[in-house]
């Protein structure tokens, strides 16, 4: 009893402090009686999966997150199962259906989880997480002895993994910097991959009170002209899943006579450790250009030496106007224009539009005091 409450304990200490899992897992396949353990973590969206293992081979995580997951046979049936659902992997799956896989024969066998037993620990709208232990070819099956010690630690693991997932989560927002971001004047939201709103600065909150250019609509981020949502879902969609095409820049509509609010995507990278789940997450910058001062463009000048005639044409091309537009704001050529853009290249060290809109609103210069 003494080594079961031990091992409890341990567990919620690693809820807290996710460098502690490693050794968790060694504790857990002792008291499994099993070889190597691992938690399993699937993105539901994408279904792309990683997992974090002790006693297996040192390349078996890498491996798995590259090519691996595509092969576990188990995880499209454990998609269905609720958190806390105990896994005799035979209620799942023929034993010579497994066997016959590829991911038994060339993953599990050289891991040794040739025999495996698990939970599920969570399985949410954006991630699910499976813990697993398993035993070599040449060991033994389980026995129900060893299940009703899984059965028993159970439900300590789905607690313990609830915690770690809402404390990573509101980390994402903590690790974003919020004080230093309230202090931005450009809206910024940090947003996941559905609109679910995770974070947004004062700036934001003030857009999104207005609802004019973006809105709210149960807590998820979206553009209010209906001409604009589907393009401004995509943006966010591809920059918190990382994907290609990741993210970019558009111009969000208002009503007239109010200019269309400057907005760039990107994707948030947050530094995976145990447990943290690196749940998709996009950044959002929005630049109001109707409550720019004109010292912005005297600041943008200052930055990168540019000329009168280079800055404004830097900030009207930052607004999202097109090029044919923003000769015809400062009444210049379309040549002279390129000209300018061109110049604007060379001294910002970008080469292509966005670039050069993904810098500006970086800087802050929008709406900035």
């Amino acid at each position: 009893m003494h080594d079961f409450d031990r091992l409890v304990g341990q567990v919620y200490d690693a809820a807290v402090e996710p460098g502690r899992w490693p050794q968790v897992l060694e504790m857990l396949s002792d008291f499994l009686e099993g070889a190597a353990t691992k938690l399993t973590f699937q993105n539901a969206r994408t279904l792309r999966s990683e997992a974090s293992s002790v006693r297996m081979p040192p390349e078996a995580d890498l491996t798995y997150a590259q090519y691996y997951y595509k092969t576990n046979v188990f995880l499209p049936r454990i998609a269905r199962l609720h958190a806390g659902t105990l896994i005799p992997v035979w209620d799942l799956l023929p034993r010579e259906v497994y066997q016959r896989s590829e991911f038994y024969n060339d993953f599990c066998r050289p891991g040794d989880m040739c025999h495996p037993i698990g939970v599920v620990l969570a399985n949410e709208p954006d991630m699910r997480i499976v813990f697993t232990c398993g035993r070599a070819r040449t060991t033994s099956e389980f026995e129900p002895e060893h299940l009703d010690r899984l059965r028993r630690i159970g439900p300590h693991l789905v607690r313990a993994a609830g915690v770690r997932l809402r404390l990573s989560r509101s980390e994402i927002a903590r690790d974003a910097n919020a004080e230093a971001l309230d202090r931005v004047t450009q809206g910024v939201l940090i947003v996941a991959a559905n609109g679910d709103i995770l974070f947004a600065n004062r700036a934001a909150e003030a857009l999104l009170a207005e609802a004019d250019g973006i809105r709210t609509e149960k807590s998820r981020l979206r553009a209010t002209v209906p001409a604009d949502v589907a393009q401004f879902q995509r943006l966010i969609a591809t920059a918190a899943e990382r994907s290609d095409a990741a993210g970019g820049v558009m111009a969000l509509a208002r009503r007239p006579p109010r200019r269309p609010l400057s907005t760039l995507v990107a994707p948030l990278v947050v530094e995976t450790t145990w447990f943290v789940t690196d749940r998709p997450a996009a950044i959002v910058f929005i630049a109001d250009p109707d409550s720019a001062p004109r010292t912005a463009q005297d600041q943008l000048r200052n930055l990168y030496r540019l000329t009168p005639a280079e800055a404004a044409v830097a900030m009207a091309v930052a607004r999202g106007e097109g090029l044919q537009a923003v000769a015809d704001e400062l009444d210049i050529s379309l040549t002279t224009a390129r000209t300018h853009l061109q110049h604007v290249f060379e001294k910002t060290e970008t080469q292509r539009q966005a670039e050069l809109v993904r810098l500006i609103a970086a800087s802050g210069l929008y709406g900035r005091q």
